[in-house]
């Protein structure tokens, strides 16, 4: 019983530990790479293209915000790095862009 117990509270300090804290995504899951492509759109900027997500992590509390760096093209100018945060309510197809800015 008290070996029980002992792996019981383990288990939820890990468990506590994982609900918001931020985590590696894997760039390559085709998920992700949409959520990069869809950021870009989002912002609505003329001649901003998407290019590819090459880091990211995620947040779970109440839906799932991605921080992503991307980069992507613009016409006539050189490529550049943003960072991006989309959240994607629970349950729901929804998405908003918190956030979009160039890496400098």
């Amino acid at each position: 019983l008290i070996l029980f117990a002992a792996v019981a509270i383990a288990i939820d300090a890990v468990a506590t530990d994982t609900v918001g804290s931020w985590q590696t995504v894997d760039v390559i899951d085709p998920h992700v790479q949409e959520l990069g492509r869809w950021a870009v759109a989002a912002t609505g900027l003329p001649g901003l293209t998407f290019d590819r997500v090459t880091d990211g992590e995620k947040q779970v509390v109440a839906g799932v915000s991605y921080r992503l760096t991307l980069e992507a093209s613009s016409s006539g100018a050189k490529d550049g790095r943003y960072e991006a945060v989309v959240y994607e309510q629970d349950g729901s197809n929804s998405r908003k862009l918190v956030s979009f800015e160039p890496i400098h």
